[in-house]
């Protein structure tokens, strides 16, 4: 049988590398010479345990509470299991992790509350990316009229995301520990001004509020999240949300 062409043998020591731990292709042993202290599957075994442990270190990098509360062995374990179901598809490594909390739910031995931590973990990674953009001041509000307000519609900066999950997952990012009983939470990430990516938990009109503001919705309309509350209340409660949004500096600009 002739020996495999160059495109043939690079598809095939691609496939070896990435396997995780199958053997290397009959076909490509044959054309590997050994070296005086390795044998040709030996050789092949360095290049796949190199590619293994770089991608491993990114997926730690990007999801250190989820590494820190498995432990170094249980980790080893997910990365292989991740990287065989979701393997590295992007010339940027940047993109590795985008189907490790999925791997992680499909886990039935895992904390049910990890996959809802590894969301966050890589949400915070997508926020810390995002494009820079300056945010809006309150000064650049003050010369809206009255009659404009109902109308006005904010942009959010790129850096900003909202996370659903069914348990208080802020909790375990902070104590590198579980988290407590499942409770639906809604969590807002952002970056600063600082270059610092920050997250709080939110209740539930707040992230409604966030989510019409986010989709384009009229002040008006995000004022209308806090309508089963009394007039006067509804009112203190919108402002004082537009204020901590002008404060943490997650709006972009206004549009009349």
């Amino acid at each position: 049988m002739p020996a495999p062409g160059l495109r043939e043998l690079q598809r095939l020591f691609w496939r070896s590398i990435s396997a995780g731990r199958e053997a290397a292709a009959p076909a490509l042993l044959d054309v590997s010479e050994p070296s005086a202290t390795l044998g040709s599957a030996e050789r092949l075994r360095v290049y796949a345990d190199a590619y293994f442990w770089r991608l491993h270190d990114v997926l730690a990098e990007d999801f250190p509470r989820v590494a820190a509360i498995l432990g170094v062995e249980r980790f080893e374990e997910l990365a292989r299991e991740c990287l065989r179901s979701h393997p590295s598809t992007h010339p940027s490594v940047r993109h590795l992790g985008r189907g490790f909390a999925a791997a992680i739910v499909q886990r039935a031995d895992l904390p049910p509350y990890l996959g809802d931590l590894a969301r966050l973990e890589w949400a915070r990674r997508g926020v810390f990316d995002a494009p820079d953009c300056e945010p809006l001041t309150a000064d650049a509000l003050r010369a809206m009229g009255p009659a404009d307000w109902p109308r006005l519609r904010f942009a959010p900066i790129p850096a900003l995301a909202i996370v659903r999950a069914e348990w208080p997952v802020h909790e375990a990012w902070a104590a590198d520990d579980a988290a407590s009983d499942r409770a639906a939470t809604s969590i807002r990430v952002w970056r600063g001004q600082d270059y610092r990516v920050y997250h709080a938990p939110t209740d539930a009109r707040d992230a409604a509020a966030l989510d019409r503001l986010i989709s384009g919705e009229p002040f008006g309309m995000i004022c209308a999240a806090f309508d089963d509350l009394a007039p006067v209340e509804g009112a203190e409660r919108a402002t004082a949300l537009l204020a901590r949004w002008l404060e943490d500096g997650v709006i972009a600009r206004v549009d009349r």
